[in-house]
């Protein structure tokens, strides 16, 4: 019998969900009325929030993850056009049920496409094609399941998706693309492992992104940043997101990261004497943190726009949360959104200062600091700090646009610094 088509797999996985029950993403963690939405635009290192839109539109960084920019703005354009029922009628991308003008729908449409020209390709034997429409297709389906929020069933089915196109793009490149599963209290860590080579061991770095991304969204950094200096990569989740759900967020974030960092000495592929780590956003917040427990095992660490002190401790900053941003925060650690001043007391926990870490003693771990002057999360009065934890630091602050711009010399840095501090 010959394999189910992309389309019937689709219909397959999505009418598991009965349509009167589907939760509206925006509705998810949330059980008061609609978040309030900003009157002005808002400028992150990492994209745009608008009032119009509940989540926060990141299309720079998609397309150099490799999405294609015509598409991305013909699908934003039907969300936005749509006559659909929205759950908050002033955000356009709140169209309630799997159907068109929904996120998830749009995206998913999309990535079928995409999905089934690679399994064309492969037929063919066009690899290479093949490889570069299962990681499209896997961009778009990870997109449809933005911002990865626990409930949030269409966004739940889209990422199983994401994450099969993604191993099928895995299998054509140059080092066929290896899962590493670490045994954590009685439950597994799952993550992906790029090797630029598997004949001798390699310098490696963990990365981790912010509480609304996914492991998937790395794979250019290292086509473009680690293989061509012979490191590899292993994408892991934070606690509360993707493959590692199980465990909600909580003050000691790094825990899973010091579980994968002490398993790793027994992989072979693996330089143990070299390891690093990339955190973005609260993925940051985490590599600061494994650098202070875990100071003879990190060679360097990269911290880009990490939330570290004045975010989490400062009422007025962290009442700038964007919709979108205050829904990831009470997912991830099991709460509600509408209990916004209980769930500001319970994130004073991740001060990295508070915790007697960063600004307060020092790390031998070389720290890069990486951050925007405007960015409301991690301002640049934490962005110096977190290099003057370290004693051997670097801060980086940004403050120009455009997005494509900060990304460049972003990466140059990455590269650099890792370069020096992983002798190569």
């Amino acid at each position: 019998m010959s394999a189910p088509s992309e389309k019937n797999l689709s219909e397959t996985l999505f009418n598991k969900v009965q349509p009167h029950k589907i939760r509206e993403t925006s509705t998810i963690s949330n059980s008061g009325a609609p978040f309030p939405c900003e009157p002005q635009e808002q400028y992150l290192i990492d994209g745009l929030c608008t009032a119009s839109w509940f989540r926060i539109l990141r299309r720079a960084f998609w397309i150099w993850q490799g999405a294609n920019p015509i598409e991305v703005e013909e699908i934003l354009a039907r969300i936005a056009t749509s006559d659909g029922e929205r759950s908050n009628p002033r955000q356009l991308d709140t169209v309630q049920g799997f159907v068109p003008g929904n996120w998830s729908y749009e995206w998913s449409q999309l990535a079928g496409e995409h999905n089934r020209k690679a399994k064309e390709a492969e037929e063919a034997g066009q690899q290479r094609t093949a490889r570069k429409e299962y990681f499209l297709a896997a961009r778009y389906y990870s997109i449809a399941s933005y911002p990865f929020l626990k409930g949030d069933e269409l966004a739940e089915q889209a990422q199983v998706q994401a994450n099969l196109a993604y191993r099928d793009g895995g299998r054509f490149l140059p080092v066929p693309l290896k899962e590493l599963k670490v045994p954590f209290r009685g439950k597994e860590i799952k993550g992906y492992l790029h090797l630029p080579n598997d004949d001798h061991p390699v310098p490696l770095v963990m990365v981790t992104g912010a509480i609304d991304s996914s492991q998937l969204d790395f794979i250019r950094l290292f086509e473009k940043v680690l293989a061509p200096l012979g490191i590899g990569m292993l994408s892991l989740d934070l606690p509360g997101c993707g493959y590692s759900s199980h465990w909600p967020l909580v003050q000691d974030s790094s825990r899973l990261h010091q579980a994968v960092l002490q398993y790793l000495k027994d992989v072979p592929w693996v330089d143990d004497q070299r390891i690093g780590m990339i955190g973005f956003r609260l993925g940051g917040n985490v590599a600061v943190r494994l650098s202070y427990l875990e100071q003879l095992r990190l060679k360097a660490v990269v911290c880009i726009g990490p939330g570290m002190h004045n975010y989490f401790t400062d009422p007025t900053q962290f009442a700038l949360s964007p919709p979108m941003m205050r829904a990831c925060l009470a997912n991830r650690l099991n709460m509600d959104a509408a209990d916004w001043d209980g769930l500001q007391k319970s994130c004073q926990v991740f001060s990295l200062k508070r915790q007697g870490l960063a600004g307060v003693s020092k790390t031998r771990v070389p720290i890069l600091s990486i951050g925007h002057r405007r960015d409301f999360i991690c301002p640049e009065s934490d962005i110096r700090m977190l290099a003057s934890s370290s004693l051997n630091g670097k801060a980086v602050v940004l403050d120009k646009e455009p997005v494509k711009e900060q990304m460049n010399r972003m990466l140059s840095e990455i590269g650099e610094w890792l370069r020096l501090h992983f002798n190569l």
